[in-house]
């Protein structure tokens, strides 16, 4: 509890706006000085820069903390006393005597004040004007100025500074002055001293020894300024109004409003009541004052005009000798006690009661509205006056024991939805009532730039605490401490209180919107801080404005730890239960744990079901007890392992003590007739076979998801047991089949899930061992690490989960967690390069190897242990080969096994182009490179002291031997240069992506311009590019090769996509995008992209086509794509050469392109754009088959020509005898030329030319060529 009485402060409403101005050259007003926010005595210099008496300097600032010299302050006085009169060019040439001041800036104003006795020189005729001046020799001038005489008052002689404080002291001159008086004074404090001068009495004269004032009062600001006095209460502002007016009234920018005005024409207080004039109505006045002074009285400083609210104004203070202010931000039970002492009280009638600027009918109402988020978040009906965190104030504004305002400032926690620099927006949550009442909900709300107040930057998803009045919102960060609690106590008023890092804080009560919305956040209720934040977690404590705690959070994302129970058991021995479970967990490790058994048995909460029967009902202990499957291991009722073969979530404390955290949905036992397993004397998994809320679900603060759902939706659509037909090592995909035992259906059955390099798989699987059934389990987390499952199995997939704005998680399709329920398929021979033989013994052969982890040694194989190995057949050397170590350190070799031998570059990113190098045409595979690899560079080893380095894949090919690891990734890779490489061809730099929806990105088109295939990872490149380019961010690629990425779009909202890239169904309802380039000697080297019609398409399942030379080409994953997820289109169109009636097409006729290429008849196609112009020759010699020979060029419209052709010949004609036939004529179309003559006519040497442009309808033109034999070329 505090009772605060607020002194004096003068204010300059120009420095509460808004918009703050820095200027260069001299500040004419306290906002203009760059440096304001050093300024400590701000009223002083803020009226002081109104009336002229100080002014800032040439660059713009104050420098408050600069000295004052004795000139500097002879010039303010002289100011001060003169109304800005220029008494500096009057009092030039005034000789005072002085001889140190002839040359000086300041010499007029020295010169006026030294002749009026307000300063003195030195005593030796100077006057010494760059010293400082000290506070004491300022008193000094100020008292001179006001009147006072120095010989009278004892301000001369020995003790002139003693007397000189005492008076200064006395008058006010001092008042908030807390420096040493006899220091050298600064700018800030010299105007302090000025200010406080204006508004003392001035003396009219002497009479007995005694000062005596003028009658009127007058004082330096009422005489010399003609200012008058003005008082009254502040009841509205440009921020706010008291005026039985909502919470979002104000006033117009830079008004003030005053009730119960008084004026008077002097500006002393002491100044009697009856001497002033009295207003009737409330005066608003054209001035800005903060929202503190809502409500108090305050003095006004006005040159009046007939219009008092017309008047200027100079400033304005608080009134402290009629203010009387409570203020408290601690909980209170009633007005009375918490006023108890202090000399106010609240009446029914007389106090007016706010709450954020808004009116209430009466007192109860106000303290119903604070209290109600409490009261809705606790389920009680306090009726406190205070609450910890909510400000109030109880304003006694006329001194007479009755307050007439309380104003309560209640400011709520919330989260930032969205901030758009773009919209200029902020979204942020908001409490939501139903039927008027909070109902424990909160709802984004969206306020422009312009209404918003900001103390702290903000960004997406921070956490603020806001407060709205007078149509703004006011936004800040809160404090945020970071620690660990290590007490909870009580104190002297049954409060109780935690203690973090050594500091004490007790429970906030404003509302908190923020645990409304974040799944993450808890509100904190201090009744439970044993639970939560509890002794041993680090937590973020969320604080309001006044150091109260309002929510907590894990201090860092908590990482979620999974294992695959193995056994379990509980046992109660006399009063002390306890818990055991043995557990597989991520990184492959086993080991046995004890149960914290009070806080695992909390992830049992929501559970209704265990392995089939109904435990809704039972406490959550009975529930653990269950799940662990026994009562007693001791007694013989009950067996072990009930919990084998689920997974769960678990945390560890540093001695070990596991809690269980959750279990997972949707895999229980399967058990015999027995009612155990159906393994032999063991416990066997069997995942769920029907659609189920069994077991726990994924879970947080008791709200349970079920896979494939959201919250409260789990009804129609259930956890399930999935199956899948295989799954290869190295794919980033799971698609799973839903069980049909229940007959339920989703989306066609399937569902496909991503896979990314954090996914867990657990393998849990019963193999015959001796005759028995035994349990076999393992683990990988990672697709490059994940073993290959070769048949139809059973699995269960747990997704990642989102965060929604409604305290819950939604399932994703990245898988998090996978329980296959069967055993994997793993490479798990060791291998190493064998580079050289060094040496051979009469049965002992010294090889130099590298190791796998890049070890280079000299191993000893005994003749007998070679194995494959044929030390005399080169080709063995620089291969991989499989190896065992002996007992006697020697080495045993086994084969090659599954490594490979070639060559290869970097494809892009993570995939190699892989060239086994056992044939003429490259058989480009693709293997993926996944995080970890081993690539080790043996360019430079030679012998066993030699070192292999990290190496990496480039573009250039290199020789490279590597073991693969499951599917198509590699584990260990050996390379080494490649005399006369060159680098391998690389990306057109003119892909672009221009179309693409902007929400999801899933469906792109592609333009290339040069023609160039794309490889899956170019399209991903061009696609993330143009992401960046729309504007998002946090763009993370989950899983590479099938493009899972999570990303936040331009208008800020967290997204999640997966572009497939794999593709199913026939050829022919393909929009495929194929073409192929041959060389002259007929192998495929580069691949032309362009539209391939499905006629032409060749193969089963889209794999293989075939192209000229009878050249097989296998497109790969990496570029089988259906179209309703991403076309590649480049715009280019097929152009057909037909010449089916040639008896030998290869040879019979030429045609080649403008640039001179030659081009094959027959299947080859050339590419054109849209409007793009192609020229084709045709040349030769051939007979006319019958009267006419034709060479039309027809676009295949299905009108008229979409293209636009033109031809010309040049041509020879002989008949059968040499001679030259005067029959055969020529007629020469747009798109054909025609021969006419006699059967048999031989035309040589002709050159038919066409050149034809590209229209838009895609068509695909055709030369036809009828009607001629025998043609050479």
């Amino acid at each position: 509890m505090r009772n605060l009485k607020r002194a004096l402060s003068l204010v300059l409403a120009a420095a509460m706006l808004i918009g703050m101005m820095v200027v260069g050259a001299s500040a004419v007003s306290y906002n203009d000085f760059s440096d304001r926010e050093e300024i400590v005595n701000k009223d002083a210099v803020s009226m002081l820069t109104t009336l002229g008496i100080i002014e800032g300097q040439p660059d713009g600032s104050y420098n408050p903390t600069g000295d004052v010299d004795r000139a500097q302050m002879a010039k303010m006085i002289s100011v001060a006393l003169t109304n800005n009169e220029d008494c500096d060019t009057l009092y030039q040439n005034v000789n005072s005597g002085l001889t140190d001041i002839a040359a000086n800036w300041a010499r007029g104003y020295i010169n006026y004040c030294y002749v009026r006795g307000i300063i003195a020189g030195r005593g030796d005729n100077t006057f010494d004007p760059s010293a400082n001046v000290t506070g004491v020799e300022a008193a000094k001038m100020l008292l001179a100025a006001l009147g006072y005489n120095a010989e009278i008052e004892g301000l001369v002689g020995p003790d002139w500074a003693l007397n000189t404080a005492a008076l200064a002291q006395q008058l006010g001159i001092f008042r908030n002055f807390t420096k040493d008086v006899n220091a050298p004074l600064n700018r800030d404090d010299a105007a302090l001293l000025i200010y406080n001068a204006l508004d003392v009495e001035m003396i009219q004269q002497y009479q007995n020894g005694y000062a005596l004032v003028y009658s009127d009062h007058r004082t330096i600001l009422s005489s010399v300024f003609g200012v008058i006095r003005v008082e009254g209460v502040v009841t509205a502002n440009e921020w706010a109004r008291l005026e039985e007016t909502d919470s979002d009234q104000a006033l117009r920018e830079g008004k003030t409003t005053l009730s119960n005005v008084v004026w008077y024409d002097s500006t002393t207080s002491n100044t009697r009541v009856e001497e002033g004039v009295k207003e009737d109505e409330p005066i608003t006045f054209n001035w800005s004052t903060p929202v503190d002074y809502m409500g108090k009285a305050v003095t006004m400083y006005v040159e009046k005009t007939t219009i008092l609210a017309n008047s200027k104004v100079i400033g304005v203070a608080t009134n402290d000798e009629m203010n009387v202010i409570n203020t408290t931000v601690e909980t209170e039970d009633t007005a009375k006690d918490y006023l108890k002492g202090t000399g106010v009280s609240v009446s029914a009638t007389e106090t007016d009661y706010y709450v954020n600027y808004g009116y209430c009918e009466n007192g109860e109402a106000a303290v119903e509205m604070i209290n109600e988020y409490a009261n809705a978040f606790h389920g009680t009906n306090n009726a406190k006056f205070g609450l910890n965190g909510i400000e109030v104030e109880v304003i006694d504004n006329n001194d007479d024991g009755t307050a007439e305002y309380v104003l309560y400032t209640v400011e709520t926690l919330s989260q930032v939805y969205r901030y758009s620099e773009r919209n200029e927006e902020l979204t942020f949550y908001v409490p939501d009532r139903t039927n008027g009442r909070l109902d424990l909900t909160a709802s984004p709300v969206t306020r422009d730039f312009d209404d918003v107040v900001f103390a702290d930057d903000v960004a997406d998803n921070d956490l603020i605490l806001y407060v709205e009045y007078g149509g703004r919102t006011y936004v800040s960060l809160p404090e945020i401490i970071t620690g660990t609690m290590t007490r909870v106590d009580r104190d002297r008023d049954d409060q109780l209180y935690i203690t973090v890092n050594d500091e004490t804080y007790y429970q906030s009560y404003i509302p908190d919107a923020a645990s409304m919305v974040d799944v993450d956040m808890e509100h904190f209720d201090i009744d439970d801080a044993r639970d939560i934040p509890g002794f041993d977690t680090e937590y973020d404590f969320i604080l309001d404005s006044n150091g109260f705690v309002v929510a907590v959070r894990p201090a860092e994302e908590v990482e979620v730890n999974y294992a695959l129970v193995l056994d379990s058991a509980w046992t109660q021995n006399a009063l002390d239960r306890s818990g055991q479970v043995k557990i597989l967990k991520a990184d492959g490790t086993e080991n046995t744990y004890t149960l914290n058994w009070n806080k695992s048995d909390d992830a049992f909460a929501e559970v209704t079901d265990i392995r089939g029967d109904d435990v809704d009902g039972m406490s959550d202990s009975a529930k653990l007890e269950y799940y662990l499957g026994t009562r007693d291991v001791m007694d013989g009722s009950g067996r072990t392992g009930g919990a084998t073969g689920s997974v769960i979530t678990y945390s560890l404390t540093e001695d070990n003590i596991l809690t269980i955290k959750s279990v997972l949905q949707g895999n229980s036992l399967e058990l015999d007739a027995d009612g155990y397993s159906n393994v032999a004397g063991e416990n066997g998994l069997e995942i769920q076979d029907i659609n189920t809320t069994s077991t726990a679900g994924v879970s947080d603060n008791g709200v349970v998801i079920y896979l494939d759902t959201t919250a409260g939706n789990y009804t129609d659509s259930c956890n399930l047991q999935y199956e899948i037909n295989g799954y290869t090592t190295g794919s980033s995909r799971l698609t799973v089949d839903y069980n049909d035992t229940d007959s339920y259906t989703y989306n066609g059955n399937t569902k496909t899930y991503a896979v990314d390099r954090n996914t867990v798989a657990f393998y849990y699987w019963t193999e015959r061992v001796n005759g028995k059934d035994t349990v076999k389990y393992g683990v990988a987390t990672g697709w490059d690490n994940m073993s290959t499952i070769e048949n139809v199995t059973d699995v269960q997939v747990y997704p990642v989960l989102t965060k929604e704005a409604n305290r819950t998680y939604s399932a994703s399709d990245l898988a998090e967690v996978i329980l296959f329920e069967a055993e994997p398929q793993t490479t798990t021979a060791n291998y190493m390069l064998v580079l050289d033989a060094n040496a051979k013994t009469k049965d002992l052969w010294e090889l130099t190897v590298v190791f796998e982890d890049g070890t280079v040694s000299a191993v000893n194989v005994d003749e007998d242990d070679l194995g494959d190995f044929d030390p005399d057949n080169n080709s063995h050397f620089m291969k991989a080969w499989t190896y065992s170590e002996k007992a006697d350190g020697n080495y045993s070799i086994g084969d090659m096994g599954e490594s490979k031998a070639g060559s290869a570059y970097l494809l892009k990113r993570d995939t190699i182009d892989f060239d086994t190098g056992t044939t003429d045409v490259i058989t480009h595979q693709y293997w993926s490179l996944p995080s970890g690899v081993s690539i080790w560079d043996v360019s430079d080893v030679e012998r066993s002291d030699d070192t292999a380095a990290l190496g990496s894949f480039t573009n250039v090919r290199v020789y490279t031997v590597f073991v693969p690891d499951d599917g198509d990734s590699v584990r260990t890779a050996w390379i080494w240069a490649k005399p006369g490489t060159s680098p391998a061809p690389t990306l057109s730099d003119e892909i672009q992506v221009f179309r693409a929806n902007a929400g999801r990105y899933n469906d792109a088109t592609f333009y290339i311009e040069d023609g160039t295939l794309l490889t899956t990872d170019d399209m991903f490149n061009a696609l993330l590019a143009k992401m960046k380019d729309d504007g998002c961010t946090d763009i993370e690629v989950t899983a590479w090769t099938d493009m899972a990425i999570r990303y936040t779009d331009p208008d800020g909202i967290s997204r999640f996509l997966m572009v497939d890239y794999t593709g199913s169904g026939a050829a022919t309802s393909m929009d495929l995008i194929q073409v192929y380039k041959l060389t002259a000697d007929g192998k495929v080297s580069y691949h032309p992209a362009g539209a391939l019609a499905a006629a032409d398409q060749v193969g089963t399942a889209n794999t293989y086509y075939t192209v000229d030379n009878g050249v097989n080409y296998t497109r790969g994953k990496f570029v089988k794509m259906p179209a309703h997820d991403v076309v590649v289109s480049t715009g280019y169109y097929r152009f057909v050469l037909e010449a089916s009636a040639f008896t030998n097409p290869a040879t019979d006729i030429k045609v080649e392109l403008e640039d001179g290429t030659s081009v094959p008849v027959g299947p080859d196609y050339i590419f054109a754009k849209p409007g793009a112009t192609l020229t084709v020759k045709v040349y030769g010699s051939f007979d006319l088959s019958g009267t006419s020979a034709t060479f039309t060029m027809d676009d295949n419209a299905s009108s008229s020509p979409d293209s636009t052709m033109t031809a010309k010949l040049l041509y020879h004609v002989e008949d059968e005898d040499n001679n030259d036939p005067a029959g055969v004529t020529t007629t020469v179309g747009t798109d054909t030329i025609t021969f006419t003559g006699t059967n048999g006519d031989t035309v040589l040497d002709f050159e038919a030319t066409f050149t034809w442009t590209m229209g838009d309808s895609g068509v695909k033109p055709e030369l036809t060529i009828s009607n001629v034999t025998d043609v050479a070329p």
